[in-house]
Parts: structure tokens; C-alpha cells; sequence
């Protein structure tokens, strides 16, 4: 049996295969590193002939049971030593490594009749760490991470196999929103990034199942998981809808001004964890990404953009903007300009300052144009503000700048993600609105 700390968690994310697993002696004659390590967390090991290095993976084996007990993994070094009171000698002066607790194993499959059958010598093979030892390593981690997979809890939770395959898709989707700071999305953005149309139900019960798995998961491991649930929003009221209820019980007697309190105040925890890695890790689950590796790969080639000038669709929705900018919820304009010039050397393909001082910068991107190229304009509206912003600090000045990307056509579901992810406002869908 494991019992996997609620400290550190976040460690656990160095993949074990890039960093070294060391063999040490924990000698209880000097001290006591197992009330150490259960008290504070951790335990200091002087790094004086000790070669660790941070993210390495120090399991111990415990000198009076004869068993490795503790895996830890090295999170600093040049430390001062804070573990003096489990000493039972004086220790040395000597800087410190600071291992982390990741787990404790309480069977029977690491002691040392087992571990020699894999390899383990004993006697003064391990008087110094040692970690030249690949089938003795393989088959320590294999026990650890066998007792650590809590991946049958979904099973366990969800009734049915459909719901079971839709929680395991939702859960890494909740996280990397929750990594992203992303707490405007809505049920129906849910239901799109499943890839189902807005005729889906039954999201609200998957939604209750994940709070299920996660308080089943905490009980497990001692963590406190906060919710994702209250990052899913409804489209009219921007609050979770009376369902959340199953997660906290008085979120329906609240008033509207309470429950935006409260959404805020947990939505600012999910976003503050630093364990959702672990959280995947332990369910057995892929964490969701957005996949722009190709599109990320054309950008820097620099072949996929050639040198034959503006396109006529591209110049013809730049024009039409310059003469219409209410067609994109532009009003008040003090004054506009087509190529613009930034200090940078950038120009924006159209430029309005609006009568408060606010400025407009739109990037034009036509219906032709590939997704690696509709990639790149929201990064270039990224780029458009921060420039913006800078011109004005240079001035002493401090106005509102706003970067627009306006497409022809529509975005992929990728630069979706890219454009919710970054905050980019993009008007789709332009050529119908020129015909």
C-alpha cells in the first residue's frame, strides 16, 4: 500500500525517465528521516561525495526494516540543513540537497529478499548512493507506480461506459482551461471542444461525476482538489447553472452578487493549484493540449509567406474596414490610416484613433490564407498591443490599445483554443459580410 503525500505534489511531473534514480542508505543510527520525512515533508542530504541534481528521484531504504520505504525526489540544493531535530548525532555543515517526499510504500514487494531478486546487492554496495542499477530501478518504479494509479476510480464513479469515456475526455479539457486562467467559457464551449453539436445533454451529470472522482481521488490521497466545475459557465447568466448545486449544496439559496463572489473565489483556487499534473498523472489521463506543432513548424520555416505582394481579397477587405469600421464595431473615430507604421517597423493594415485616445489596430487575413498564416495574426495582435502600449509609455502617455484580427473565413477549432487562450478578439466570416 502507498501513501502518496499531499506536499511537493508538483514534483511529480519531471518524467522519471529524464532524471537519475539514486539508491540511498537511510542509516536510523544518525537520524530519523522517516519522522522527517511524515513531519516536515522532507529531509536534507549533504551534498558533500553525494553527485544528485534537481528533479532526481532518491528512493530510501530504510537501515532498521531492511526495506525501501520512501521514494522522494530532489527539489533544491545549497540548502541549509532544517531537519537538525530528527538527528540523533551532530550533523555536518556541509550545504544540502532538499529531498521532497513523493510517496510512501507500506507492502511487502520492496523488501530486501525481493529487491535482490531484481538485482539488489545490500551490504556496503549501498553505503553511497548509487544509481548504475537499470532492472533494480525498473522494477523499484514499477511497484511505485503500480500502487499509484488511481485510474479505476473513474470506473468506479461513473455508471456507464459512455459516461465514463466522456468524463475522461472533459477532465484534461477542465484542467488546461483552469492552467490557462480561462473563466468565461460556457457549457456550450464544453460541448464544442468534445466535438459534439448543441443538441448534447447530459453535461451537468458528467460534470457531477468529475466532482465525484475528484473528492473519491482526495479521499484517496489526503489532497484537496478544488472544483473545475465552476469554470463552466451559462451563456445568459455567467454563472453555473443550478446543477453546481451538487457541488456545494447552498449555491442555490445565494443571491445572483453572492454567487459571483463565490464562483470567483474558486475559480481563483483552481487556477492557483499547482497539482493538476498530478491530478492527470494519478487518473491516468492525457492532458489536453493545443496541437499548433505544424502550423507552429510553417510559421518558422519562413517559406510559407512569399514576397508577392497583397492579394486582392486581402486589400479589399483592408479597404472596406478603412471606409466602413462600424462593420466591426468601430465608432467615435477621431482618425484612420491604412499601413500604419509602428516603431517596431510593423505595419498595421488598418489604424483608427478613436475620440478618447483609444487605438484600433486591425490584422487582415483573407479567406485564401492557411491556418499557420490565421496562427500567426493572433500572434501578430499580440504583438500589435505590446508595441502600442510601449509608444505610449515612451510618450508618457497611457491610452487604451485593442488589436483586431479580421478573417475572410472562419477559425479552425485549434485557433480557437489559440484566440480564447490569448484573449484575441476576431471578427470570422468577412467576405460575406463585403459580397
Amino acid at each position: 500500500m502507498i501513501s502518496v503525500t499531499k506536499r511537493n505534489k508538483q514534483h511529480l511531473t519531471v518524467k522519471l525517465m529524464e532524471n537519475k534514480h539514486w539508491l540511498a542508505f537511510a542509516n536510523r543510527d544518525s537520524c530519523h528521516h522517516a519522522e522527517s520525512l511524515l513531519n516536515l515533508g522532507f529531509i536534507n542530504w549533504t551534498m558533500h561525495r553525494t553527485k544528485f541534481s534537481i528533479g532526481d528521484i532518491v528512493y530510501l531504504y530504510m537501515s532498521d526494516e531492511r526495506r525501501i520505504r520512501f521514494k522522494t525526489q530532489v527539489i533544491a540544493e545549497n540548502c541549509k540543513r532544517e531537519d537538525q531535530e530528527y538527528w540523533q548525532i551532530a550533523p555536518t555543515s556541509h550545504p544540502t540537497y532538499k529531498l521532497s517526499l513523493v510517496a510512501e510504500y507500506t507492502g511487502h514487494d520492496l523488501d530486501e529478499n525481493p529487491l535482490r531478486q531484481h538485482g539488489f546487492n545490500g551490504g556496503r554496495s549501498i553505503e553511497k548512493p548509487m544509481y548504475n542499477n537499470p532492472p533494480l530501478f525498473r522494477y523499484i518504479n514499477d511497484i511505485f507506480d503500480k500502487e499509484t494509479n488511481y485510474g479505476h476510480i473513474i470506473d468506479d464513479v461513473c455508471p456507464k461506459a459512455r459516461s465514463r469515456e466522456i468524463v475522461r475526455q472533459i477532465i484534461p479539457i477542465l484542467i488546461r482551461w483552469a492552467k490557462q486562467g480561462l473563466t468565461t467559457k460556457t457549457y456550450d464551449d464544453l460541448i464544442k471542444e468534445l466535438g459534439y453539436d448543441s443538441s448534447f445533454s447530459g453535461i451537468g451529470r458528467q460534470l457531477g461525476y468529475i466532482d465525484d472522482v475528484f473528492n473519491k481521488l482526495g479521499e484517496l490521497t489526503h489532497e484537496k482538489i478544488p472544483t473545475l466545475n465552476a469554470l463552466v459557465k451559462s451563456k445568459s447568466t455567467h454563472l453555473p447553472s443550478p446543477g453546481f448545486s451538487y457541488v456545494y449544496t447552498t449555491y442555490d439559496e445565494m443571491t445572483n452578487d453572492e454567487k459571483h463572489i463565490f464562483v470567483t473565489g474558486l475559480n481563483d483556487k483552481a487556477i492557483e493549484y499547482e497539482h493538476w499534473d498530478w491530478v492527470l498523472s494519478s487518473l491516468q489521463l492525457t492532458p489536453s493540449v493545443i496541437d499548433t506543432k505544424e502550423n507552429e513548424k510553417a510559421i518558422r520555416s519562413g517559406k510559407l509567406y512569399g514576397t508577392g505582394g497583397e492579394g486582392e481579397n486581402h486589400k479589399k477587405i483592408k479597404e472596406f474596414i478603412f471606409k466602413h469600421p462600424e462593420s466591426i464595431g468601430i465608432k467615435c473615430i477621431k482618425t484612420s490610416e491604412m499601413e500604419h507604421i509602428l516603431l517596431s517597423g510593423d505595419r498595421l493594415d488598418v489604424y483608427f484613433v478613436l475620440s478618447d485616445g483609444s487605438t484600433v489596430a486591425v490584422e487582415v487575413k483573407p479567406s485564401t490564407s492557411p491556418d499557420a498564416d490565421i496562427l500567426r495574426g493572433l500572434f501578430q495582435c499580440v504583438k500589435y498591443k505590446v508595441i502600442m502600449d510601449a509608444e505610449d509609455k515612451i510618450h508618457a502617455e497611457k491610452n487604451n490599445h485593442t488589436a483586431i484580427l479580421v478573417i475572410g473565413g472562419s477559425l479552425s477549432i485549434e485557433n480557437q483554443k489559440v484566440r480564447d487562450t490569448l484573449g484575441i478578439k476576431v471578427i470570422e466570416n468577412f467576405d460575406e459580410i463585403i459580397k
